[in-house]
């Protein structure tokens, strides 16, 4: 997680936060500030065609960086999500999902909650989230907003 000024100053950031931003956009032009890239992501953001994540790179990982609400104007908070493993690799385990973890999945990509999937489904809200516990380890994640991340890549990747 990071918290940042709309000008791009840093006023917190966890540790691991900082390396990935490092490891993947390279230092900033001042210490305490945002990457170049993520600060002109950041610009274009408020445009009507805004991506809602910023998506980075290498051969072994992709970092996930989304722009979150904030309680105040003047602040951006930016959650920040690393998973590993090559696309290919993550492509390959999506495609071991049963049909109903894919519904489980596509719907979280859409942002609902356990409850609204439940209703949407037919099933139990804590049906949804054992769905979950077997979905992230089969598509290389950790929590829900990396689940989202990999559901909204798949979804791009069926149109390029």
């Amino acid at each position: 997680m990071l918290i940042a000024t709309s000008s791009g100053r840093i006023h917190f950031a966890d540790p691991e936060a900082r390396q990935w931003l490092s490891q993947f956009f390279g230092r900033p032009a001042k210490v305490g500030t945002l990457p170049r890239k993520v600060g002109r992501w950041l610009s274009e953001s408020s445009s009507p065609k805004k991506r809602t994540s910023l998506v980075a790179q290498n051969a072994k990982a992709q970092l996930f960086v989304r722009r979150e609400q904030s309680c105040t104007d003047n602040n951006l908070v930016l959650l920040l999500e690393l998973i590993k493993g090559k696309r290919e690799e993550r492509a390959r385990r999506h495609r071991e999902l049963t049909p109903r973890e894919r519904q489980v999945l596509f719907w979280i990509g859409k942002g609902k909650s356990n409850a609204e999937i439940g209703l949407i489904l037919g099933i139990a809200p804590a049906t949804v989230g054992k769905h979950l516990e077997r979905i992230y380890p089969k598509i290389g994640v950790e929590n829900r907003t990396a689940a989202c991340s990999v559901s909204l890549e798949s979804r791009l990747a069926k149109y390029h």
